[in-house]
């Protein structure tokens, strides 16, 4: 009868650990349906000749994305699979005729063609098998790294506070997990923080004395996901890996011999090992993506000298272990193999930032001035906060709120708990990654994410930590860091849910889903109209690959760093003084046969600014590009307006507003010009 008594509990205790994972799949299966329900109801209600609604408008045959990452990223799965090769080192998704190089990371790719190949088996055309694979990839890695988030901490720090370190930021990083943006960004993300993670329950080389080595797999996985994430996005993960050798560093340093000295022991060598692990692996992936060769100098991706420098980190903190808790003997060998150490782990941020910039693109002069101005994930967060109407603090307050509470609570409370020396390290660990990446944030939005996930870090290490004091203060205080991490689930699913519910009363869409359908439109209509007569089109760098995705036609200028010399080519024609000259041997040279602007001064002064260096209104507006805008002059004579193909490729969009029962106007503010024949290229002497 006991036994019997006992299987409700079982059943129960099983269901709560299974719920956070049935959460987890409700919310990224439901906002991936939520989303395209929702974006599918307000295009039913939207037509270019209202009252009627025609469903066979070639438009609504095809399903769009909402960045231009996206875009080539399904054109690069496309391309591969066309090809019947495995990797993908040559593209011509930009700077047509010529093509470029490639050197993104393929597991997205590859995880997109295998997912594209088993929804074709269900009978789906090519076509729209690779566009689901779209939809499905984001929101399934969403779904399994979160999963294996929580199961890895609810043995660690308990089921609900597990749960909700999962659910709180898969729901605060939805953008990053979108389902309409398939992208490499989410793979960086958690490459990183598994990397801290299991660096954090490692001891750092610290066991009890007589034991025989410390949890070696714990380094290993943590170098194996480093591994991962230099293969991801090398320049972004190093970021990570400063992070924690500073952090790794300072616990070494700042960490006392042990209150009992014949309880604890000092193992250097684990040190060597995380990074042999994580050498090894960017090796292996570096392989993986290129061999036999060539093998390029490209030190914007994961190459060799990244493992180099892991490597020299490694043995430095080794040698810093060792000189720290066991010998602090300073002979000449050991000074020249620490100077060896550290001349390995320099060599590669040396040469990113005073090498040859040939080998390192983003330090040109052109990417130099696109990033510094123009590039929206560049922005400070108060510029971010200004342009996106909402408060810096708030933001702040929303993304690492439970991380400065950890702060606060650490400072005022710390002298009150007797933690222990396990306990005091981990929170020494996490403490400098958080306020690094909170820095990394003020300065660019692009680390908001990380950042996020660097509180979370010091959350997991707070509420671990607190775990290990039974005082009723201990509780109270991881008490409260659950609400905060609960407060923080609901404000994210809140703010993932309410723009999708006004858009599904088709009340109110957010510019991004909005600027996205139309794009796709005016694409697929160009497509249409053009009637296989090949199109190669000069045009705003952002509408690049969404051209190449549907076919609208070759792309010249996009934002890459491989596409350097395509987006000079277009900054070159778009910035030349009228009557344009030089712009029109360019669009000679290339076979460009059609010419796109989006109306007002925001990109003929980007363009203007990216070829001259100058931040001139009034230079921009006797431009090509200022002409094609609005803000110049007349067009150059050998560009066309042609009224009747601009009203084809982008007619006025109406859609119809139930609660208001009237139709709303929008259009797509771009300008398309036809090419009347540039004269021939002139040959060289």
């Amino acid at each position: 009868m006991k036994a019997m008594r006992l299987v409700p509990s079982v059943s129960a205790s099983k269901w709560m650990m299974a719920l956070p994972l049935l959460l987890l799949g409700l919310w990224f299966g439901g906002m991936g349906w939520g989303i395209d329900a929702a974006l599918r109801r307000f295009e039913r209600h939207t037509t270019a000749t209202p009252p009627h609604v025609n469903p066979n408008d070639s438009w609504r045959q095809a399903r769009c994305f909402i960045d231009p990452d996206a875009y080539l990223w399904l054109s690069y799965t496309r391309d591969l699979r066309q090809s019947g090769h495995w990797r993908l080192r040559h593209t011509t998704a930009d700077n047509a005729p010529y093509g470029r190089e490639m050197h993104w990371c393929h597991l997205p790719i590859w995880s997109l063609m295998a997912l594209s190949a088993g929804l074709e088996k269900t009978g789906l055309s090519p076509p729209l098998a690779l566009e689901i694979a779209g939809r499905l990839l984001m929101p399934l890695a969403g779904f399994l790294l979160f999963s294996a988030l929580y199961l890895y901490l609810r043995r660690r720090i308990g089921i609900g506070a597990a749960a909700l370190c999962a659910l709180a930021p898969a729901a605060l990083l939805f953008w990053d997990f979108h389902p309409l943006r398939p992208d490499h960004h989410a793979f960086q993300i958690m490459a990183a923080f598994s990397c801290a993670l299991f660096l954090l329950f490692s001891g750092f080389g610290w066991t009890e004395k007589g034991k025989d080595r410390p949890p070696l797999r714990l380094f290993i996985a943590s170098g194996i996901c480093g591994g991962f994430g230099l293969w991801f996005g090398a320049t972004v993960f190093y970021f990570t890996l400063a992070a924690l050798t500073i952090s790794a560093a300072g616990v070494l340093l700042i960490s006392p011999q042990p209150s009992h000295p014949a309880k604890s022991q000092m193992h250097p060598g684990v040190w060597r090992i995380w990074a042999w692990a994580g050498a090894g692996t960017a090796l292996l992936l570096y392989a993986l993506e290129y061999a036999p060769g060539p093998f390029p100098p490209r030190l914007e991706v994961n190459h060799p000298l990244y493992a180099l420098s892991w490597l020299g980190i490694g043995e430095c903190l080794f040698l810093l272990a060792r000189w720290k808790h066991q010998d602090r003997r300073l002979s000449a060998p050991r000074l020249l193999h620490a100077a060896l150490a550290l001349l390995a782990a320099a060599a590669l941020p040396a040469l990113v930032l005073w090498g040859p910039e040939s080998s390192y693109l983003p330090r040109t002069t052109l990417m130099w001035r696109l990033h510094a101005r123009h590039i929206h994930e560049f922005l400070t967060v108060r510029a971010f906060a200004i342009q996106n109407q909402e408060s810096a603090v708030g933001l702040l307050l929303r993304f690492l709120g439970p991380g400065l509470a950890c702060i606060v609570g650490w400072v005022g409370l710390s002298p009150k708990l007797r933690l222990p020396f396990a306990a005091r390290l981990t929170l020494a660990f996490a403490t400098p990654i958080f306020l690094l990446f909170t820095a990394l944030l003020l300065w660019q939005i692009r680390w908001r994410s990380f950042a996020a996930m660097a509180s979370l870090l010091l959350v997991v290490a707070a509420l671990w930590a607190l775990r290990t004091e039974s005082a009723p203060l201990a509780r109270r205080s991881a008490q409260a860091l659950v609400l905060m991490l609960g407060l923080q689930w609901l404000v994210g699913i809140a703010i993932g849910l309410h723009p999708l519910f006004l858009m599904a009363k088709v009340s109110k869409i957010d510019p991004l889903y909005f600027k996205a359908l139309q794009l796709r439109n005016w694409m697929v209509n160009l497509k249409e109209i053009s009637n296989s007569t090949p199109v190669r089109l000069l045009a705003p760098a952002e509408m690049g690959p969404a051209a190449y995705y549907f076919g609208a036609g070759d792309a010249i200028g996009t934002l890459y760093w491989e596409n350097l010399d395509g987006l000079a080519a277009a900054a070159e024609c778009f910035a030349d003084p009228l009557p344009g000259a030089r712009a029109r041997e360019v669009i000679a040279e290339r076979g460009i046969t059609h010419v796109a602007m989006n109306e007002g001064a925001q990109d003929a002064l980007m363009f203007h600014y990216l070829h001259t260096g100058r931040d001139d209104q009034a230079g921009a507006a006797q431009t090509v590009g200022g002409a094609l805008t609005g803000i110049g002059t007349s067009i150059p004579e050998w560009l066309r307006y042609d009224e009747p193909l601009n009203q084809t490729v982008n007619p006025p969009l109406y859609t119809f507003v139930p609660a208001i029962g009237q139709w709303a106007l929008t259009r797509l503010p771009t300008r398309l010009y036809v090419v009347d024949a540039p004269p021939p290229p002139s040959e060289s002497p």
